[in-house]
């Protein structure tokens, strides 16, 4: 696998961890939405964990940190907010869009930049 599609998974990810956020705002969402969101986080962060771990990445209990932060404040966010209107699904969305903007510009750079340099194949 050439390093650069190694990179394009994450992104295409990414991508639609912003998507979910963006439906997250609208009058329309449903718990459903919420549910998807939580699940692909999880997901996205399981599969970049394991990855990590073949690469013998050495920031690999930082990164875990970072994810499993993420995952208490979503989880209290959650709990605390068991019915979904507008003012929440707006907090929620920004503190979703924020948090994932600046790990992806953080803590994934970092983890990219170890990426193109490795000689994992």
């Amino acid at each position: 696998m050439k390093k650069t599609s190694e990179l394009i998974w994450q992104d295409k990810q990414h991508q639609v961890l912003f998507e979910l956020i963006d439906q997250i705002k609208t009058a329309e969402v449903d718990e459903s939405v919420f549910r998807r969101l939580y699940d692909y986080a999880e997901n996205h962060f399981t599969v970049e964990e394991e990855y990590m771990k073949q690469l013998n990445y050495p920031s690999l209990a930082q990164h875990i940190q970072a994810h499993n932060r993420f995952r208490d404040e979503l989880d209290d966010m959650m709990e605390a907010h068991p019915h979904y209107d507008s003012h929440f699904r707006q907090a929620l969305a920004e503190f979703l869009s924020n948090w994932l903007t600046s790990h992806i510009y953080g803590i994934d750079k970092k983890l990219e930049a170890f990426i193109l340099k490795s000689t994992y194949k």
